[in-house]
């Protein structure tokens, strides 16, 4: 049996409407690449990225789900296990922004309780098409209390800004 490279194992899943960009920062984060075109997700996708964070060598799940209904039944089977998700809406399309409770039903449905969830205002560099404000992200995190803006899987702090700028924070303290 091959020895274990890794200390930690986390499956995070993307979830949202078809084109929020999920793909694009999948791609963003475990290549550092970043392109302007896509082909929809179909049924779904995942990578694997092995950061170091204090001495401890941790190895991300990524998976990438596709956001068109008629695979729902299948990506949904993907959420048991999940660690942590992260639903994703476009900040310049209002319908996957309203979307986001549907998603959130789809968790409560589908994902062990104690999944971690987080909020993804994705494409923020495109400001001047903007129809979703930033209050209304915070309104929509307040009326659901296991919604956490600040993704703190194991207290690791995970930030997401720009589409092109994703970073993790080391700030990793593991949970007894």
């Amino acid at each position: 049996m091959a020895k274990k490279t890794y200390d930690l194992l986390f499956k995070l899943l993307l979830i949202g409407d078809s084109g929020v960009g999920k793909t694009c920062i999948l791609f963003r984060f475990s290549d550092d690449a970043f392109t302007t075109t896509f082909i929809s997700t179909i049924g779904i996708d995942f990578k694997i990225k092995t950061v170091e964070l204090r001495g401890k060598k941790i190895k991300l799940q990524i998976w990438d789900t596709a956001g068109q209904e008629r695979f729902h039944t299948i990506t949904t089977s993907y959420y048991r296990g999940a660690m942590g998700i992260m639903l994703v809406y476009d900040i310049t399309n209002e319908k996957s922004f309203e979307n986001i409770v549907k998603w959130l039903r789809n968790i409560d449905e589908h994902a062990n309780e104690d999944v971690e969830k987080m909020i993804l205002g994705n494409k923020c560099d495109m400001t001047d098409k903007r129809t979703v404000s930033k209050e209304r992200g915070e309104t929509v995190s307040n009326n659901h209390p296991t919604i956490i803006l600040n993704f703190t899987l194991y207290s690791w702090f995970i930030y997401f800004g720009r589409v092109n700028n994703i970073a993790i924070v080391n700030n990793y303290n593991a949970r007894k």
